[in-house]
């Protein structure tokens, strides 16, 4: 028991001492929380559909509601699976490159995954916009949007989207009238969604002070190779010290 909570104890320590394990363990949970939702996404969008362009009787408010979870899960699923083969394959390529030193092999596994991720992060989030206002709407109705933005400026935002559908108020009781919804469908599409708007904006967040911030504006990209290379000099001085020493000794004697 002494023993396990010692290695408890020196895992905590380390996640919170060790930038590359709080990495590890930060993007571990990322994967084993996101894939199970994003599954969720895709198995109840995929029970709930109908083909598309074709009414759909267990959501004649939004038909295409559960093509947007189809959709939506596969695709996130199928980025974070890119990122994982992205991080991989530069983190091959920058140990067992020969054409440059380490910095510039860190900058560059940097620069490609930075890009990657930008790239990720605004289609996820144009898709976030338009998903949420296709499903959000019928939560608030007509009259609210209308007290909301104004009518002028309502049609407007529905012009940018190309929007042109009716607008309900939706309800889960009765599934002949034209602002039904089957009660699980639109739950799963708008909790999800409210729980994908707090984790873009903490993952946005966490972009900007790790990446940005502390990798570039702090210059602390490839502070860990600079410091095992003074090491590495440092302990190539003492030996070279120490032969000397030795050397010494023996041409006195």
């Amino acid at each position: 028991m002494g023993f396990q909570c010692s290695n408890c104890g020196k895992k905590l320590e380390g996640f919170l001492t060790d930038r590359e394990q709080r990495k590890v363990w930060g993007m571990g949970i990322l994967y084993v929380v996101g894939f199970p939702i994003l599954t969720l996404m895709v198995v109840v969008g995929a029970l709930k559909a109908s083909p598309p362009g074709e009414d759909n009787p267990n959501c004649p408010a939004e038909p295409n509601m559960p093509w947007f979870l189809v959709t939506g899960g596969g695709g996130i699923a199928f980025l974070l699976l890119v990122r994982i083969v992205v991080n991989k394959v530069m983190r091959c390529v920058k140990n067992n490159q020969q054409c440059c030193d380490d910095v510039a092999g860190c900058f560059c596994e940097f620069g490609c995954n930075l890009i990657y991720d930008i790239m990720v992060m605004v289609m996820i989030v144009m898709w976030m916009i338009t998903v949420t206002w296709w499903v959000f709407r019928h939560m608030i109705g007509p009259d609210r949007l209308h007290s909301i933005l104004g009518k002028e400026g309502l049609d407007t935002f529905r012009a940018s989207l190309g929007d042109n559908d009716t607008i309900h108020h939706v309800q889960f009781t009765d599934p002949q009238s034209s602002n039904y919804c089957d009660h699980l469908l639109y739950m799963v599409a708008f909790v999800l969604l409210s729980l994908g708007w707090i984790v873009l904006i903490v993952a946005l967040f966490v972009f900007i002070a790790d990446k940005i911030f502390n990798k570039l504006v702090c210059c602390r990209l490839c502070s860990n190779i600079t410091h095992k290379d003074t090491s590495e000099d440092d302990e190539e001085q003492i030996r070279l010290h120490s032969n000397s020493n030795e050397m010494n000794i023996n041409s006195a004697i």
